[in-house]
């Protein structure tokens, strides 16, 4: 049949409770994605962004061991120059890292790395 002749019929009702009330209660929620996570990195501390807010080339250096490069451009504000890039962070500090960002996030980075040390 082809799709103009479709008759269109509305969602059926889940149980789940009003659309718009969840609609409403989620857009009154603060946005989490506004606000960078603190996590360790040697001696000190690093702001990280919030993942939804990291370039999908992010994604791609990590994958891809460019440690450094997805650093970059995950790093809040200047903490990538003011101390990542003076750590120089060895291997063991990054996969730290990626190890309590994961605690911080619940989502699986240190696994995504590709590293020799794995």
């Amino acid at each position: 049949m082809p799709p103009a002749a479709r008759k269109k019929t509305p969602a059926k009702a889940t149980g789940n409770g009003d659309l718009d009330a969840l609609r409403a209660e989620v857009a009154a929620e603060p946005d989490s994605a506004d606000e960078p996570y603190v996590v360790a990195i040697g001696d000190t501390s690093v702001r990280v962004k919030h993942f939804l807010d990291w370039p999908a080339s992010a994604d791609d250096d990590l994958q891809a061991g460019r440690i450094t490069a997805w650093a970059g451009k995950v790093l809040a504000g200047d903490d990538f120059t003011t101390v990542w890039a003076n750590a120089d962070p060895t291997n063991r500090q990054v996969i730290a890292f990626l190890t309590d960002l994961e605690q911080v996030t619940g989502l699986p980075f240190a696994s995504r790395l590709v590293s020799p040390t794995r």
